[in-house]
């Protein structure tokens, strides 16, 4: 976001940051094994590309340090205000200015970008007797660097794409392992392989070869991936058979398998690459528990037929609450908070960057702007470009603030909820974090990734309603000059 800014010359802007580095997920998320499921020649920014990959997935280090570094070359961290973190922001009709308030005082805003991300905020589900337990416990996202595994009886609640990855690496150092598996889902090969020397210097002499390499994954990404999707269902098969032949290979046991094969289509549930995940299962102090989770006692974890099980340390694995709690700070010019419009509708969202009655308000990898199947970076450039275009927009024609009509906003969602009727992740059997309450889709562009760049394009400034600064009543006095934009 900062990048398009400033490349459309608007510097006047600020990032609030309530830790102490840039990084976010990858500064946040240091668990063992931690790293990331898509390629990082694509899973980068078009703009900064690392020729120093060392792998084929960037582990957590490698990105935090690679994030670090690209804020550094953009010459943006003066203007991040790290360790502040937002503690409210209210739109006020009068002033048409976001008045912000922060652990480092007020701010005033005419534009206000959310760029948050969907799981800034851990979740830890409420199970019987949890506060009787007198073990050790904490979540992948807080995790403790302090506490040592070795010979420690653990339980792992939780199998998801978190879990693949701390699962391997616990087990070479805990007496026992349990993993709590509720349903199973669907696990590809990773085919993950170190980077070369002579690969990486080919990438820092010639950049248009990993440009080539880049423009080869997304290709990958979105017409592999998409047939299933946005073509016919019959291509889900295909992945099925892969998911089997993965499971049969890594896993020889005919009971432990049976557990494992999920009862929904591929892609239902988010879709795990893992290499090491089934064959860590089958080694001797490693225990997939699929009895439902009764109760928790002082030393460990009552299930559901009756049996104990003494552990030392509990890892939950659970996922992050959807909507992101953040979105309780943000108050709209109706006094409602997003976070209970999108309770009420998660749907509430136009083009996934405005939400009617927010003005100025922009998110990123709001409702319907998550690919399903594509690199997160791909959307959020397109969002950052669509944003700037439209601030720039906003200046040159002298207009205050913009807020998408409810009328707009409502035929975006319709349309986006009859387009996913077709998707696996909508009508494939199953419940996930992909769907509200009622089994809608919660979120993911139900098209191709193309298609969403395609949609943001250009602006429709008749899409939204106006108020121009000249009908700003000019009694109107901030108490503080305003930024144009706060991120």
């Amino acid at each position: 976001m900062s990048q398009q800014l400033k490349a459309r010359g608007i510097d006047d802007f600020i990032i609030l940051e309530r830790a102490a580095e840039v990084g976010g997920t990858w500064r946040d998320n240091t668990y063992p094994g931690c790293a990331c499921d898509v390629a990082s020649d694509l899973y980068s920014l078009s703009f900064s590309l690392n020729p120093s990959w060392t792998r084929t997935y960037g582990q957590q280090q490698e990105i935090f340090s690679y994030l670090k570094g690209v804020a550094t070359e953009l010459n943006i961290r003066d203007k991040i205000h790290f360790n502040c973190e937002l503690l409210q922001a209210e739109w006020q009709a009068d002033t048409q200015l976001w008045h912000i308030s922060t652990t480092q005082g007020s701010y005033y805003a005419r534009a206000l970008i959310s760029a948050t991300g969907p799981f800034g905020s851990p979740k830890v589900p409420a199970l019987n007797g949890q506060s009787d337990y007198q073990g050790h416990s904490f979540h992948s996202l807080n995790w403790d660097h302090d506490y040592d595994f070795t010979g420690k009886r653990v339980a792992v609640i939780g199998t998801g794409a978190t879990a693949t990855q701390i699962v391997p690496e616990l087990q070479k150092s805990a007496a026992d392992l349990y993993v709590f598996q509720r349903t199973p889902t669907w696990i590809l090969p990773r085919f993950d392989s170190s980077t070369g020397n002579t690969k990486r210097k080919l990438y820092q002499r010639f950049p248009f070869v990993q440009k080539c390499v880049r423009n080869a994954w997304y290709c990958a990404y979105e017409g592999i991936v998409g047939l299933p999707q946005y073509v016919h269902p019959v291509f889900l098969k295909g992945f099925e058979s892969v998911g089997r032949w993965h499971l049969r290979r890594n896993v020889k046991s005919p009971e432990l398998r049976a557990k494992l094969v999920p009862d929904f289509r591929f892609n239902c549930k988010r879709t795990l690459l893992s290499d090491t995940y089934y064959p860590t299962l089958e080694k001797s102090n490693v225990h997939l528990v699929t009895d439902r989770l009764d109760t928790f006692l002082e030393n460990g974890i009552r299930i559901e037929d009756g049996r104990e099980i003494d552990v030392d340390v509990v890892v939950y694995a659970t996922g992050f609450e959807v909507p992101n709690d953040q979105y309780k700070r943000l108050i709209g010019n109706n006094g409602k908070s997003l976070h209970s419009v999108y309770a009420d509708d998660m749907s509430g969202s136009y083009l996934g960057t405005s939400t009617s009655g927010f003005p100025n308000l922009f998110t990123m990898l709001g409702p319907f702007s998550a690919a399903g199947n594509q690199s997160a970076i791909f959307m959020l450039e397109t969002q950052a470009d669509y944003i700037a275009r439209v601030l720039e927009t906003l200046a040159k024609k002298d207009i205050a603030s913009i807020d998408v009509k409810p009328s707009v906003q409502d035929q975006f969602v319709n349309k986006m909820h009859q387009l996913s009727r077709r998707v696996s992740w909508v009508g494939g059997g199953c419940t996930s974090y992909y769907q509200d309450q009622d089994g809608k889709n919660l979120g993911l562009w139900p098209n191709w990734s193309f298609k969403y760049r395609s949609a943001l394009a250009s602006f429709q400034l008749r899409d939204f309603t106006c108020v121009y600064t000249k009908d700003i009543p000019s009694t109107h006095n901030a108490d503080a000059e305003p930024q144009r934009v706060a991120v």
